[in-house]
């Protein structure tokens, strides 16, 4: 997918909601009662449909804890477009190393992280809390991720 700018588009539309800010907000506490590396939202993207990429099936928010990386993993179902919208860190995306940059809707593809399916990535958020909005190519309850190391597999659906 080469045109970022629909993607740069809800994205902004979902900054300027003041329910996302909640959701930012209600994510940063409950990741301060958390031993959790990060905690996460599904965001309902059916009123975003129009503007969104036609893969796209899924929206998210994910807090991650400052200085604490999180597992190396990939994703078998889904391709990931992520970007971080608050903190500073850096990536290691199938071994490549890349300082992440805060979310601008004039920089497009510099702005976006592109982690295609069975790719290994992992997250190092740095000094402070990691905000990052993700889109998926699978639905919600369907993201599987697996640990590089350990195999452990994990849905994505919270109870």
């Amino acid at each position: 997918m080469e045109n970022y700018h629909s993607l740069n588009v809800v994205v902004e539309r979902m900054l300027s909601d003041p329910s996302i800010k909640e959701t930012i907000n209600a994510l940063k506490i409950e990741l301060q009662r958390s031993r959790e590396p990060f905690v996460w939202k599904t965001i309902n993207i059916e009123s975003m449909h129009d503007n969104l990429p036609k893969n796209i099936r899924s929206a998210w928010i994910f807090i991650l804890r400052r200085d604490t990386p999180s597992a190396a993993h990939y994703h078998p179902n889904s391709v990931q477009y992520t970007a971080m919208i608050k903190g500073n860190g850096r990536a290691i995306i199938d071994g490549d190393h890349r300082e992440l940059k805060p979310f601008d809707p004039t920089r497009d593809k510099k702005t976006w992280i592109v982690i295609g399916e069975n790719i290994p990535h992992k997250f190092f958020p740095e000094e402070e809390d990691m905000v990052v909005i993700s889109f998926h190519t699978c639905l919600d309850n369907e993201l599987r991720e697996i640990e590089v190391d350990s195999k452990r597999q994990r849905l994505y659906r919270k109870e």
